[in-house]
């Protein structure tokens, strides 16, 4: 399984094959802002992808329509970590991601 390390948060996930950076950040215990849940419908889980741009998933017409209404069109690393699949190692940069809070592992919000 491919790692990918989340800054600033400094955590390393594993991401199984077909699996999204985001469901697998959340399955191990970080909250990720979304409104949609990951159905690429609201934009809010976007990522700059620091390192490993060719180790990820092509770019689908949704993905690229949604960040284009985010203002993030102009941004080659932009991507939406609920579409992201990786093929190895990668290195992504979300500020508002963190660790889960109890609270939101119980919920499951993460």
């Amino acid at each position: 399984m491919p790692a990918v390390t989340i800054l600033p948060v400094a955590a390393t996930i594993d991401v199984a094959d077909d699996e999204s950076v985001m469901a697998a950040a959340r399955q191990q215990g970080l909250w990720w802002p979304t409104i949609c849940g990951g159905d690429a419908e609201c934009g809010t889980c976007w990522v700059i992808v620091e390192e490993g741009l060719e180790r990820c998933s092509e770019m689908g017409e949704t993905e690229r329509a949604r960040l284009a209404l985010g203002m993030k069109a102009n941004e080659p690393r932009a991507r939406l970590a609920c579409q992201l699949r990786v093929r190895g190692p990668v290195t992504v940069h979300r500020r508002s991601v963190r660790r889960a809070t109890e609270k939101q592992l119980q919920r499951g919000e993460a």
